[in-house]
């Protein structure tokens, strides 16, 4: 790459960032966005756009993410988003500590070694001086090339130290999570993958139910097995739009008993697509038949979910955080494959339609 070919990249490298920065300010100043660009602020109950959506600065997000502490990031997204910060701060360490005494160091050796000419090259003319800043234009044999193997030890020196000092703190971390004395449901439960079949005349749930509260007889408390909840979400969609649809509908009438007639006027809507064709009818009565329709059609599919479509895991609750711990780091079968067991996470970072999937799947 030539110097001209280099600033043109650079050159539309910053273009695209300021567009994207443009793009983002202009999403991120409409309301019904603020929940994706400003949840945290929405959680401690402050305004997301301070004052305005016109006079927020759209690089403020950056000084309240340097600003927050660690003990912030713990309260609003967990132990795991706060181990993902240390490793990623360590990353960012190593990178900057490496370049920092390597960069003022490494350049000038390789650019003031004169050995390589232009001319002695087989790059067709492409050598320019750029290329004159990597280690490739150091003569072959040249003492200069200790610089570089000293940098290498530098680099393994630092990234060994700066995740030792890491992995120490990550475990401090889970720590202070286990013996901290607030109290949260994942404290007291585990999660079991690779769950066997169950035996004949026995449902999962009753086979798990079994299982530990044999090895934790005095401490099991409950267990509630996953379940594969496709149709019983398309139900509940369906219905929850309806109640959405009878609400608008519900609004709209009482809006027109202030504004028109005492007795209002009844919306109304067709039954066809996308309500441009069909049949016109009421549409508060229309909606009240489909939910009604729509309830008991959800719990009897409820029910043969929890009968027929329970899946090889679950999560075990117990009376003590002490068992929980134990459980979760203990083998619960001979075979690696089954019973897996491990803590369990909060329930915002669990992804239910992965947790079937078997070890060797998980691997």
């Amino acid at each position: 790459m030539d110097f001209s070919s280099f600033l043109t990249s650079l050159g539309t490298s910053c273009v695209i960032f300021v567009v994207l920065v443009l793009l983002f300010v202009w999403l991120s100043r409409k309301p019904g966005n603020a929940v994706v660009y400003y949840p945290n602020r929405i959680l401690k109950g402050m305004d997301p756009f301070e004052g305005g959506s016109i006079s927020r600065n759209p690089f403020a997000w950056i000084r309240e993410a340097l600003s927050s502490t660690e003990q912030d990031i713990i309260n609003m997204s967990g132990v795991d988003s706060a181990v993902h910060f240390v490793f990623l701060t360590t990353v960012l360490g190593i990178l900057v500590l490496s370049g920092v005494v390597l960069l003022p160091v490494l350049l000038p050796v390789s650019a003031t070694d004169n050995s390589v000419q232009t001319n002695h090259t087989i790059s067709n003319g492409t050598f320019n001086d750029l290329d004159k800043l990597a280690m490739g234009h150091i003569k072959a044999g040249s003492s200069r090339f200790w610089a570089f193997l000293l940098a290498t030890y530098w680099v393994s020196f630092v990234a060994y130290y700066l995740l030792w000092k890491a992995y120490n703190h990550v475990s401090d971390l889970r720590a202070a999570a286990l013996i901290s004395p607030e109290v949260r449901a994942e404290k007291f439960a585990i999660l079991v993958r690779d769950i066997p079949p169950p035996p004949d005349g026995q449902t999962r749930k009753e086979q798990v139910d079994s299982y530990f509260r044999t090895i934790y007889p005095d401490t099991f408390y409950r267990s509630m097995v996953v379940t594969d909840n496709k149709e019983v979400n398309k139900i509940w969609e369906e219905l929850e739009g309806y109640k959405k649809k009878l609400a608008h509908a519900e609004a709209i009438y009482a809006d027109s008993k202030k504004n028109g007639k005492p007795e209002g006027i009844r919306p109304t809507n067709k039954t066809g697509c996308l309500g441009l064709t069909g049949k016109k009818v009421d549409s508060i009565e229309y909606y009240n038949e489909k939910i009604n329709e729509l309830i008991p059609k959800l719990e009897a599919e409820q029910k043969v979910t929890l009968r027929e479509k329970q899946q090889g895991s679950a999560l075990v609750f117990f009376n003590s955080r002490l068992t929980a711990a134990s459980a979760a780091q203990s083998l619960h079968a001979q075979m690696v494959d089954k019973w897996t067991v491990m803590d369990a996470p909060e329930p915002r970072q669990l992804i239910w339609t992965n947790l079937h999937k078997n070890f060797t799947k998980g691997k």
